[in-house]
C-alpha cells in the first residue's frame, strides 16, 4: 500500500478529503516548509480537513512552536480537523526530541521493519499486485 502519507491520502479521496478540493495538505518538512506547514494548519483548522506533516524529526526547532500550535487548535476547530504526523524514531532513548506534549496528546503507530528474509521478501511481494506479478516474464523464478 506504499507510504503512510500514500495511505492517507488513499483514504481521504474515498472520505473526500483530497488536495484538489483543499482539505488535504501535504507538507514535507525541512528546508523552510514550516511556515507551510503552519497555513496548513491553519486552513484545515478552520475549514476541517487533514495535516500530513512528514518527518517532523528534521525541525526540531519548530517543535515547540508545533507542539503550541496543536494545543490552540484543539479548543475551537473543525469537527474534521485531523493532523497526522510522521518521524524517524530516535537511535537512544537520551536522543528523543519529539515534546513530551505531543507524544502524550497523540495516537502512536509504529511500522516496524519486519524480522527476517522471509518476512522482508513477503512485504515487498506485496507491494505489487496480483495484475504486475502475472505479467513477469520469468514467472518460474517467483
Amino acid at each position: 500500500l506504499g507510504s503512510m502519507e500514500q495511505r492517507y491520502e488513499v483514504l481521504g479521496n474515498k472520505l473526500g478529503i483530497t488536495i484538489n478540493n483543499g482539505k488535504l495538505h501535504n507538507v514535507s518538512l525541512g528546508q523552510g516548509q514550516e511556515i507551510v506547514a503552519e497555513k496548513a494548519m491553519d486552513i484545515a483548522c478552520k475549514n476541517g480537513g487533514w495535516v500530513i506533516l512528514q518527518n517532523i524529526h528534521l525541525v526540531k526547532k519548530w517543535l515547540g512552536k508545533l507542539e503550541k500550535k496543536l494545543e490552540n487548535t484543539v479548543i475551537d476547530s473543525d469537527p474534521l480537523y485531523r493532523v497526522y504526523m510522521s518521524a524517524e524514531p530516535a537511535s537512544t532513548a537520551e536522543s528523543h526530541i519529539i515534546p513530551q506534549g505531543i507524544l502524550e496528546a497523540s495516537i502512536k503507530i509504529t511500522n516496524e521493519p519486519p524480522t527476517g528474509i522471509k518476512a522482508n521478501v513477503h512485504k515487498a511481494l506485496d507491494q505489487f499486485s496480483q495484475d504486475t506479478l502475472e505479467m513477469c516474464a520469468r514467472e518460474n523464478e517467483f
